[in-house]
């Protein structure tokens, strides 16, 4: 495997922690205003929220809130949202690496890792903390 794979691998890594941890710095540690508070007690109990009820997020939020990482269930429920959120960031950097080498070419020199993986690095970071 050459050294532009290997950077690339490890950049997605990078990409994936350094946006889960601005997430995880800026989640809510527990129930907030409006309707997280009831998603959250209905994920827990299996309920049925007001109409459209949002059944995959209940299911998802049921298993999030029995993994034992946070002493509050609000902030278990809550984790969904820093991971997938996460995992959205590192698809774009991965999206945006795809495009770059579709339109340019493939990845040969140092300093066309620098150009690729950096403008889709700042393009992934830029969607992390702008909304």
């Amino acid at each position: 495997m050459n050294t532009s794979k290997k950077l690339h691998k490890a950049l997605t890594v990078v990409t994936f922690l350094y946006a889960f941890i601005i997430y995880i710095l800026t989640m809510a540690p527990t129930t907030s205003f409006w309707d997280c508070g009831e998603f959250i007690a209905t994920s827990i109990i299996l309920g049925v929220p007001h109409p459209p009820g949002k059944p995959f997020y209940l299911l998802l939020g049921n298993f999030f809130s029995q993994i034992p990482t946070f002493s509050d269930l609000g902030a278990r429920v809550n984790l969904i949202s820093p991971l997938f959120s996460a995992f959205s960031v590192m698809f774009l950097y991965l999206i945006t690496v795809q495009l770059i080498e579709e339109w340019r070419g493939e990845v040969k020199s140092w300093s066309d890792s620098l150009i690729v993986y950096g403008s889709a690095i700042i393009g992934a970071f830029t969607f992390a903390v702008t909304d």
